[in-house]
C-alpha cells in the first residue's frame, strides 16, 4: 500500500468537499500493475476470512477495481445499473453518490450472488460511507455475508 499513498501524495488533487482526484491513476486512466500490488496487499491481509466474492461499492465498476479487490482467488460483483441482460427480479439498494451528486442505484443480479456467498467491499475513498452501507444491505438482503470492507 505504500506505491498507492506514494501515488496519492504526488499525483491526487483535493477539490475540496472532501473530494480527492485521483483520475491519473485510478478513475480516467488506470495503473494495472499499481491497481495488482494493492489486489495483492488486499487478499493476503484478508486470506483468512475466506473471501467468496469482492465487490466495489460504487454503481459502475471500472477498470482495475476487481484486481485492486485481490479477486484472483474470488468472484467479482458489479453493483450496476439495470441493463437488458439482467433479469427483472434483482437484489437493489440505493444511496446518495459524493462525488455524483445525486442518488444513484446499486443492482445485482441474482443468478451471481447467493445466499453464503462471503463478500469483501472495496472502497477506493470513503466519503460519507453511505455507498458502503446501502451495499451492504442489498448484499445481507441476499443472504450473503459481509466479511469486511477495505478502502
Amino acid at each position: 500500500m505504500e506505491a498507492l499513498v506514494a501515488r496519492i501524495l504526488a499525483e491526487g488533487r483535493d477539490l475540496g468537499s472532501g473530494i480527492l482526484k485521483v483520475d491519473s491513476f485510478i478513475n480516467h486512466q488506470v495503473d494495472v500493475a499499481l491497481m495488482k500490488q494493492c489486489g495483492q496487499e488486499l487478499a493476503g491481509r484478508f486470506a483468512h476470512v475466506h473471501i467468496t466474492k469482492s465487490s466495489p461499492s460504487k454503481s459502475r465498476h471500472r477498470p482495475g477495481d476487481h484486481d485492486r479487490a485481490g479477486v484472483g482467488r474470488a468472484g467479482g460483483l458489479c453493483a450496476q445499473d439495470q441493463a437488458i441482460t439482467m433479469p427483472d427480479l434483482l437484489y437493489l439498494a440505493t444511496a446518495p453518490s459524493h462525488t455524483k451528486g445525486h442518488t444513484v442505484d446499486l443492482m445485482i443480479s441474482p443468478e451471481y450472488l447467493r445466499k453464503g456467498d462471503r463478500v469483501l467491499i472495496v472502497d477506493d475513498f470513503l466519503a460519507t460511507g453511505q455507498t458502503i452501507l446501502a451495499l451492504v444491505k442489498l448484499l445481507r438482503a441476499a443472504g450473503a455475508v459481509v466479511v469486511a470492507s477495505a478502502q
